[in-house]
């Protein structure tokens, strides 16, 4: 997949990851050298990356003193699904209206694939699913405006439930993305909407758990 990416694509994938999977830790102090080093690639598609992920709230770019992974705070969590909710209403609801047949199966795929790495269980694999399941309805719901608000929420979403919850919570994380899917695939937008909204409402549960838990 990363080789149609270009390369400053490719490196904020893999920065991304990295970020959500915790292998840049909260707090961390890197360089723009280190980061290239580590990924193979060029100065210029690692300044390219970081100043997306900086934009995303991931990072922070400090002239001439590096750049700082963003800290995780457990009550940001909630703050972060505050915004993602209504967003994510529209775009599902949208790209139930408008997904072609080729993303409707795609979805389809991506969500049994997601499941089937929730068997395994593999956790890492199934964000990268997550994250295209993500792309794709993004792209059928043809609004790229609400699409580059919502990403950043997700990516924010992953990463806190990586931390927080990861191979205990995958197998019901998989089977609401499964049920998104096949409301998508219908075409039926009022089940699409319900659907996430159960998503949404089984995230921040875990939102208000992790509240909960001494610290």
């Amino acid at each position: 997949m990363t080789g149609d990416l270009s390369q400053s694509a490719q490196a904020y994938r893999q920065l991304e990851e990295g970020i959500v999977t915790l292998k840049l830790k909260p707090g961390e102090a890197v360089t723009e050298v280190a980061l290239a080093q580590r990924l193979g690639l060029g100065r210029t598609p690692i300044r390219e990356a970081l100043q997306r992920l900086s934009w995303e709230g991931l990072l922070t770019i400090r002239p001439r003193l590096g750049v700082i992974i963003a800290e995780m705070n457990p009550s940001d969590f909630i703050k972060v699904l505050d915004a993602r909710h209504a967003l994510e209403r529209l775009v599902v609801g949208s790209a139930a209206r408008l997904a072609s047949q080729e993303e409707r199966k795609t979805l389809e795929s991506c969500a049994e694939d997601m499941r089937e790495a929730a068997s395994v269980p593999d956790v890492e694999e199934y964000l990268r699913l997550d994250k295209a399941f993500d792309e794709v309805v993004a792209q059928a719901a043809c609004n790229p405006f609400a699409a580059k608000a919502l990403a950043p929420l997700q990516t924010q979403c992953r990463r806190f439930w990586y931390r927080h919850f990861g191979q205990a919570d995958l197998n019901p994380a998989a089977w609401s993305h499964l049920e998104v899917m096949q409301a998508i695939a219908s075409g039926d937008e009022n089940a699409a909407m319900e659907q996430v909204e159960n998503l949404m409402f089984y995230l921040r549960r875990q939102a208000t758990a992790l509240l909960s838990l001494p610290r």
